[in-house]
């Protein structure tokens, strides 16, 4: 547990989290919501069948297509998190 007790004391100092935690004077944060944000974090780096789908194309593509291929991919990664990121509860309400 130590190592989330780590990862929870720099993310609550960059975070700007109390300093008058009960980890050795640490930030308060809660150990489920980091373990929740460490899988959304690893979601980012897997391709799912869409991903993979656009970068069969690259190399079809012109130079300025590519380009725009690599921001619709960017928006597909983000929109396939909002699923976790509403499950999560660090949205507050803001998905209903």
């Amino acid at each position: 547990m130590a190592d989330i007790d780590d990862i929870s004391g720099i993310l609550g100092g960059i975070l700007g989290g109390d300093s008058g935690g009960e980890n050795g004077g640490g930030p308060d944060i809660d150990p489920e919501m980091l373990i929740k944000l460490l899988e959304i974090v690893s979601k980012l780096g897997e391709n799912d069948k869409n991903t993979e789908l656009l970068n069969a194309l690259r190399p079809h593509l012109k130079a300025e297509n590519r380009a725009k291929l690599d921001r619709a991919a960017a928006l597909m990664k983000l929109i396939s998190l909002l699923p976790l990121l509403r499950d999560s509860g660090f949205m507050g309400g803001l998905f209903g």
